[in-house]
């Protein structure tokens, strides 16, 4: 088999397949973000200092309050379909998740321009700081959830999904042997390794380190090689330059891939830890988000 004909064969194998999920809430959440920013400069003063929109007590901003709150009341039904019997028929849960992130992000984002970024009571100021409090935590989660998810709305994948996965990836690697076999023993020995982590945290930033450096060394390691025996053999000329580029892709594209997958495997514990220890924090914040922001309307009402 020629280095094209072998190009193409390995590519085609290796190919992966579409993944699940979407990216664009990363794009939505820098959009708030982005917001929220431009409000404080604008509410607290820095960009327009002699001119007042409205107040928190005036018809803006309290509807503006009242908006932001229905919303994290009904982000709160998430939980209730997950765990409640009589709500399993209510809707795909992925779906009322996903309304679950996005109300988790207006809602905060509506009260923040209610308070025109400004805390002018104790408590006001506790409960934005529950608030505050329970954002950050859910955009914690949502990191971890989709680390041990396929994809952000995906079912949760096993360590045995990522260890199939593993068998997969490191099915080709045998091709190292014929020019690279120092390539081939880095890999093993990583993988090895990467299989006695037990998932504390020093296994998990060593795993981490190891990752990125084999990503960047192995692939120059390879180039290095193939060049050197291009060279020797004259097959850096013409055509068979161009295979050889090619094949070199191939196998710097699955010498990463194999990486990633080892990594994977070997930090599913840890991250499967903090997902557990994140709904213990989670949780009792989220009933303190309740309790003040039910006593800061009624407080705002009565005085």
């Amino acid at each position: 088999m020629n280095a094209q004909a072998q190009t193409a064969h390995f590519v085609e194998r290796r190919k992966p397949g579409p993944r699940p999920g979407s990216p664009h809430w990363k794009w939505f959440l820098l959009a708030v973000t982005l917001a929220l920013l431009g409000g404080y400069l604008i509410f607290s003063g820095h960009l327009l200092p002699d001119r007042k929109f409205y107040k928190p007590g005036d018809s803006v901003g309290y509807n503006l309050g009242l908006s932001g709150g229905l919303m994290m009341l009904i982000m709160l039904f998430y939980p209730v379909r997950k765990r409640f019997r009589f709500m399993k028929d209510r809707g795909l849960l992925p779906t009322w998740f996903r309304w679950h992130m996005v109300l988790g992000i207006l809602g905060p984002a509506l009260v923040m321009f209610h308070s025109t970024f400004v805390i002018h009571s104790v408590n006001a100021g506790v409960a934005l700081v529950c608030m505050m409090l329970v954002s950050g935590s859910g955009i914690f989660g949502r990191f971890i959830y989709t680390k041990i998810h396929s994809g952000l709305y995906g079912r949760q994948v096993t360590l045995k999904d990522l260890q199939d996965e593993m068998a997969r990836t490191g099915s080709y690697n045998r091709a190292f042997l014929v020019f690279a076999p120092e390539i081939e023993r880095a890999l093993e020995q990583f993988r090895a390794r990467a299989e006695q982590s037990q998932g504390g945290l020093t296994d998990f930033v060593s795993t981490e380190w190891q990752a990125r450096t084999l990503t960047q060394s192995l692939p120059q390691e390879l180039h290095r090689v193939m060049r050197a025996q291009a060279h020797e053999n004259h097959w850096d000329t013409g055509s068979m330059k161009q295979n050889l580029d090619e094949l070199y892709e191939a196998y710097a594209t699955h010498i990463r891939t194999y990486i990633v997958s080892i990594r994977n495997v070997a930090q599913y514990r840890t991250y499967a830890r903090l997902l557990a220890l994140w709904h213990i924090f989670h949780i009792p914040l989220v009933y303190m988000l309740v309790f003040s922001g039910i006593y800061h309307v009624i407080a705002v009402h009565m005085y």
